[in-house]
């Protein structure tokens, strides 16, 4: 599975637990997921996803390089639920 379908079932997964993302594609960067929380309307956080060095994809806030989670075998939103937990927690931080 290619990058963009994995970080789309992540938002999918933030869709779930109550928090919104979108797709966004640039010529010179990577396409990052861009997330918020409705509910606070304050921060967004950006996430990537992308092979570490041992081939296995990762998801990545971008930018900083910070692993929020295995993206390796994620095949449908379900597979995303720890990873939107985890950017849920990161946006609260800043909240």
């Amino acid at each position: 599975m290619a990058k963009r379908t994995r970080l789309l079932a992540l938002a999918g997964g933030l869709d779930d637990i109550g928090l919104r993302a979108r797709l966004v594609e640039n010529v010179l960067k990577p396409t990052v997921l861009r997330c918020w929380n409705p509910d606070t309307m304050g921060r967004t956080i950006s996430v990537t996803c992308e092979k570490t060095t041992d081939g296995k994809w990762t998801f990545w806030l971008y930018p900083g390089g910070t692993s929020i989670g295995d993206a390796q075998h994620v095949r449908d939103p379900d597979d995303t639920l720890a990873t939107a937990h985890a950017v849920a927690a990161e946006l609260a931080r800043w909240a």
